[in-house]
């Protein structure tokens, strides 16, 4: 088909078109939409022939032009296969300068037999674009020979994007198909219910929630044009029974030349809606005039719609009186207001672009009086009908999506390139599912919320349904009462203490019991942090066991003074010694009195007993023992704080934390302070102990400090010892992660500092914000299950809770005050095995990377978090606190369900009820 002014002109003054009937008196229109210069236009017709075309799963689609036309383009419409991936992939000549001058007939013919010999399409079309089209080249010579020769279907698609508009381009893919493929084969039978589904490009997976409804009735599709459409079908279209046009006039010539040369007639349907599923289920009966066909159609009507009021009846007392402005084009203008009725919303405005006189007189009737009908619309103007409507929300195309997010408005996205199927009686199910998630998601409160130190604060959002939830839930606790532990969660108290003492400038820890204990220990510490890691034992052996391990422990403490040097010793009892009963504090003090030297070596000793608690016990015992032991009284420093940071923070946690602190004109004392020992810098030179971390003199100081951050429920015995040892105030900070919990945290830093909150902040705040409108889509119904240390769990479960997923499980190591408040019925004190057990269903695991076989067995998504990690890189400086640290957090998980979201949709092949509702 050549494209010429003539058939130009033909195609926009389709007579099937409402669009090109009078009416009203008006005068006659065309379907041309002419862009404006200086305007950003919608599509083009070569992105309309595209898009009807591609579809087509087990073609090849050729763009024949320079890079840009497919460059831009490929791999962006949201059409699924439940067969053939070939479609997907991008092909074009890329027409270089030389091939602008000479031509791009040669380069074109052998592109076409070189994808032809390697991926053998049942059929190439070849896509015309403005600059091949300027040139002159002659895309139907070149696609004869190119079909002679490989003697597979070559199809020339003329669709320069000079000539129109998208909906154009639609008409252009359709031509092509009338003169080169419906007609050109024959089906191995047919029935007299055969019909074709036209414009219909199974967005999502849409057309698998139909077609299973057309099977019911006795209905056949003999051609998908052409969502999921394989080439061969659309061949014998020509012999339907009935042609059904979906929601869009954009093909309405295919239907129209198909009853004009083989006595087809058509109708036009849409599946939007509950009335509109029924009347297009009915009219497509009566249309075939069997009886027996129309009483099974009234069966099934009477099934499903019982079926799916139950199914929606949640959700229509949400949705209730919600109001709603939509923007879209043609007949989704009053099929999608229609589905909104049913769910009991108000459309309060919608546009007319591409809508016919007969779409406008039914969006009329639909909106009523006080309805606003949008001619054209901007960005700024959707805004403005918005705010003019007082409307809850935008239901509009992706690229209106974060006009409405930045305006911080809920947005459902109803065109071409969303995610979510909502054709059919499952499809209206999944729209009132991502309409109530849109609308009723925690991340709408946070991201209006004027930060606490703003004067905009003063008039702040009613507090949010989780936060709420935080004070009138409480979680039932429960312990694993199997006699043994399988594939165990928790490491030992010894090992969190030494992680702490490893946060000590100098230090050398000590683990009093057989060497095991600290060689697992090590193994397990260089493995996470992929780092030299001092620590030594005590080395007991059966006879010191038996007879003592004051002896041993001497030996160990002299040696360790003679070769490393250390600055400070961080003793910790393991199960052996404490089962024994050592009297530490007594063999302590029996050393130092016989070797006086040893009194300048401060020795902080934490009793760790590997039969109960768990790291983060350990971890929080070395830090109250060092509180306890180090610190010194002083002239109080109105600049100086000490921070007390839980076993939940990793090294590039705290030096984000520093950083924020130091930020604010404050001094602080960190302990432990892993970022500077344990984040993964190399020194000039070797030692045999820590090489960085909090020094001495730093923790002599901290009798000194004006107030105590304690960041985590488990260091709140530490800070309750500095106070009162000291006097020192404190404030127990439980989560550092998630807009309110930093805003909290600045909050404090303000009152302490009296110092405003500096200009980074405020714009990684608003970074934050805008991630969580951005990714809020992903996160939304997810269920999460976390099997983490008890302070990591609480702070990541409501995290999670407020962007909108749901805690489908939760497993800790240890008891904790804070289990009874977490978002989640129960939570298990248990192993990985009780972990895989309730995970089962969930969207995705958080836990230490001995989730990962877990995440296999039940093919669910693993994000890893906690510790170990030892099948990652990075570890000393990952960082999910403070605004950065969030949103990055926010990205990694939301890229994780993108991906997988992406992934079902290229393997999906059917939807049903069940796995809807």
């Amino acid at each position: 088909m050549k494209i010429t002014q003539g058939k130009i002109n033909e195609l926009l003054s389709e007579p099937g078109c409402e669009h090109n009937h009078h009416k009203h008196g008006q005068k006659k229109k065309s379907c041309q939409q002419q862009a404006q210069p200086g305007a950003a236009q919608g599509g083009c017709a070569f992105d309309g022939a595209a898009i009807a075309l591609v579809p087509i799963t087990d073609a090849a689609h050729l763009v024949h032009g320079p890079i840009a036309c497919a460059g831009n383009s490929w791999g962006s419409r949201g059409s699924l296969s439940s067969d053939s991936h070939l479609y997907k992939m991008g092909f074009t000549t890329d027409l270089s300068e030389n091939d602008i001058i000479f031509g791009g007939e040669k380069k074109l013919y052998k592109a076409i037999l070189e994808v032809q010999q390697r991926y053998q399409p049942a059929a190439v079309f070849v896509y015309s674009t403005c600059v091949t089209a300027l040139i002159g080249d002659d895309l139907n010579a070149v696609c004869e020979a190119a079909a002679q020769k490989t003697g597979v279907p070559v199809i020339p698609v003329n669709s320069p994007g000079f000539i129109g508009s998208k909906n154009l381009g639609n008409r252009v893919g359709g031509e092509a198909l009338l003169e080169y493929v419906i007609g050109s084969a024959e089906p191995e039978y047919t029935t007299p219910y055969d019909i074709n589904l036209i414009g219909e490009y199974n967005i999502a997976g849409e057309l698998w929630g139909v077609l299973p409804l057309l099977e019911k009735v006795g209905v056949r599709v003999l051609a998908k044009i052409t969502g999921d459409a394989k080439y061969n079908e659309i061949c014998y279209a020509h012999r339907a029974k009935l042609n059904v046009i979906i929601c869009s006039k954009a093909l309405i010539n295919v239907a129209r030349k198909l009853e004009e040369s083989y006595g087809i007639p058509y109708i036009e349907a849409s599946f939007y809606g509950v009335d509109d599923i029924n009347r297009c289920l009915r009219n497509i009966a009566a249309k075939l005039g069997d009886a027996a066909m129309q009483a099974r159609v009234e069966q099934l009507i009477a099934e499903e719609t019982a079926a799916l009021d139950v199914a929606l009846a949640p959700y229509r007392a949400r949705l209730k009186g919600k109001r709603v402005v939509l923007y879209t084009g043609g007949v989704k203008s009053w099929s999608i207001i229609s589905a909104a009725k049913d769910l009991g919303m108000e459309v309060v405005a919608t546009s007319t672009k591409k809508s016919t006189e007969e779409d406008k007189a039914r969006i009329k009737e639909l909106l009523g009086k006080d309805g606003i009908m949008l001619e054209k619309g901007n960005a700024q103007e959707l805004l403005r009908t918005i705010a003019q409507t007082k409307a809850d929300m935008l239901i509009a195309g992706g690229r209106n999506q974060y006009t409405a997010l930045k305006a911080r408005i809920p947005f459902l996205d109803i065109n071409q390139e969303r995610h979510h199927p909502y054709a059919g009686y499952v499809g209206m199910i999944e729209m009132a599912r991502e309409l109530d998630e849109a609308l009723y998601s925690p991340v709408w409160a946070q991201v209006r919320k004027s930060a606490p130190w703003e004067k905009e604060a003063e008039e702040q959002l009613p507090i949010t349904n989780y936060q709420l939830a935080i004070t009138n839930h409480q979680s039932k606790i429960q312990n694993s009462k199997k006699s043994v532990a399988v594939n165990p969660l928790k490491q030992s108290q010894p090992l969190g203490a030494a992680l702490a003492f490893l946060g000590l400038k100098g230090v050398m820890p000590l683990f009093h019991g057989s060497q095991g204990c600290t060689a697992f220990a090590k193994v397990m510490l260089v493995r996470h942090f992929r780092e030299a890691i001092p620590l030594s034992t005590t080395a007991m052996t059966e006879v010191s066991t038996i007879l003592g391990g004051e002896d041993n422990i001497e030996q160990a403490i002299i040696t360790l003074m003679e070769k490393s040097k250390p600055e400070i010793l961080g003793l910790c009892t393991t199960g052996l010694t404490e089962t024994r009963g050592d009297d530490m504090e007594g063999i302590l003090r029996n050393i130092r009195n016989r070797h006086p030297e040893l009194y300048d070596l401060p020795i902080v000793f934490a009793a760790t007993p590997d039969f109960k608690g768990a790291l983060q016990d350990g971890f929080a015992a070395a830090i109250e023992s060092i509180v306890k032991e180090l610190p010194q009284p002083g002239e109080i420093k109105l600049d100086q704080i000490n921070i007390l940071a839980s076993s939940a923070f990793t090294p590039g946690d705290i030096h984000e934390i520093k950083e924020i602190v130091s930020a604010f004109g404050l001094k602080p004392i960190v302990v432990p302070d892993l970022s500077a020992s344990l984040d993964g810098h190399l020194d000039d030179s070797y030692s045999a102990v820590t090489g960085g971390g909090t020094t001495l003199a730093e923790l002599r100081q901290m009798g000194s400090s004006v107030f105590t951050l304690a960041l985590g429920e488990s260091v709140r015995g530490a800070a309750e010892s500095l106070q009162k040892q000291f006097g020192i105030p404190y404030e127990v900070f439980g989560q550092l992660t998630g807009l309110a919990a930093v805003d909290d945290f600045l909050q404090g830093l303000i009152d302490l500092s009296g110092n405003s909150v500096p200009e980074k902040y405020f714009h990684q705040r608003r970074q934050l914000q805008d991630a969580m409108l951005d990714t809020h889509f992903y996160f939304g119904r997810k269920r999460v299950s976390l099997a983490l240390e008890p302070d990591l769990l609480w702070s990541i479960a409501w995290f999670l809770r407020s962007m909108g997923s749901e805690i489908h499980a939760a497993v800790t190591t240890t008891k904790s005050p804070l289990l009874e408040q977490l978002p989640v019925a129960s939570v298990t004190v248990g192993d990985l095995e009780d972990f895989e057990q309730l995970a089962v269903g969930s969207d995705l695991l958080i836990a230490n990377s001995h989730g990962k076989a877990i995440s296999h067995r039940l093919h669910t998504l693993f994000y890893r978090l906690g510790f170990p990690i030892f099948d990652r890189l990075g570890n000393g400086q990952r960082c999910t606190v403070g605004y950065r640290g969030t949103t990055q957090l926010l990205f990694d998980l939301g890229n994780l369900f993108l991906e997988a979201e992406e992934a079902e949709g290229a393997g999906k092949v059917t939807t049903n009820y069940q796995s809807l509702i």
